[in-house]
């Protein structure tokens, strides 16, 4: 009797499970073509899910180490709304020291880009002086494009002062906080003796 059972048992659960092997390269292939498809509907390019899940990876960083290979960006196109669900598998949260020190290599990133930009943009506009030098025109694509990295150049500049100044307002009101709180407690203990 117990023989019965346990056979019908396997075979109901043959029936909901698959007892076939799913070939690794099938799988990849079918989440590719997903992929693919929601984007379409979605109207994202590839190269814009990349760079969007790049600059996800980098600001969750900062904050916490993550395993950024299993990181999942998936973006579904529901009737007249798009969704965007991450799936991001946190390793552990990341201390106050270790925040503050990828802030301070991002801001290095930023500074050394700007320095790239900045010697880029030199270099455009003595070409261009050599050209006019030489009587031939200047070429309006090329001054849009430098126009533009001075736009960039400022902003991040712009950026960077904003954020010097937050981080020196935030550390003046800690000392004053601390400079309150020692004459509270200066003034406590005063109150005490008398």
């Amino acid at each position: 009797m117990k023989d019965i059972f346990h056979d019908l048992y396997n075979k109901v659960l043959s029936f909901f499970t698959s007892t076939e092997e799913v070939d690794p390269t099938k799988g990849v292939a079918i989440n590719r073509l997903k992929t693919v498809l929601l984007q379409d509907r979605a109207g994202f390019s590839e190269r814009a899910i990349q760079m969007m899940k790049e600059e996800l990876v980098s600001v969750v960083s900062k904050y916490m180490e993550i395993d950024d290979e299993n990181f999942q960006l998936q973006i579904d196109a529901l009737e007249n709304k798009t969704i965007l669900n991450l799936s991001i598998p946190v390793t552990r949260p990341k201390t106050d020291d270790e925040i503050d020190e990828a802030i301070k290599e991002q801001s290095l990133k930023n500074q050394k880009k700007a320095e790239e930009i900045v010697k880029e943009l030199e270099g455009l506009i003595k070409e261009k002086a050599m050209a006019l030098a030489d009587g031939e025109e200047i070429d309006s694509e090329l001054i849009e494009k430098a126009q533009k990295n001075i736009e960039e150049k400022d902003e991040e500049t712009e950026n960077k002062e904003e954020k010097a100044e937050e981080e020196s307002s935030c550390e003046e009101q800690e000392e004053k906080k601390e400079t309150e709180t020692k004459e509270t407690t200066g003034s406590s203990k005063k109150k005490k003796k008398k």
